[in-house]
């Protein structure tokens, strides 16, 4: 079992490397992405937002070492999700925003009072058997001419 997963772990990395290696850099061997610690990446995300006049106070901001990030918090309206998220891309070592952000509509969705209802049938209670009127009556007999 530990030769099969050395050798798994071995082939892996060579392929990565042949594939993914040189994606990682520009044609003048610099790196293409420039990814920071993901505390840095926090802060810089924070601070792009307290700088556009949004409190941060209420979200709460995470971030992966390869700059994904990840905003959670209630906010005002759709469009404040979609502000945040696009100011959010702006800051320094971002790479992707993913959101979980809550918001209120604000409509009302009116509910039905039971009055409102009108006549529902009641279904017997379970063990009961349904009324007697009710099991004698027979639909109108058609007269034959």
């Amino acid at each position: 079992m530990n030769k099969m997963n050395r050798y798994l772990m071995t082939t892996l990395f060579a392929t990565s490397l042949l594939l993914g290696g040189s994606s990682a850099f520009a044609a003048n061997g610099e790196a293409m992405y420039k990814f920071l610690p993901s505390d840095t990446v926090v802060d810089n995300v924070k601070n792009t937002l307290q700088s556009h006049g949004i409190d941060v106070s209420a979200l709460q901001v995470d971030a992966d070492a390869q700059g994904v990030v990840q905003l959670k918090g209630e906010v005002a309206s759709k469009q404040e999700v979609e502000n945040i998220t696009q100011i959010a891309k702006q800051a320094d070592g971002v790479y992707a925003v993913l959101g979980a952000m809550r918001y209120e509509t604000g409509d009302v969705v009116p509910v039905s009072s039971p009055e409102a209802l009108g006549n529902t049938m009641e279904a017997p209670a379970a063990g009961t058997e349904a009324p007697a009127a009710a099991a004698d009556t027979q639909p109108p007999q058609m007269d034959a001419q």
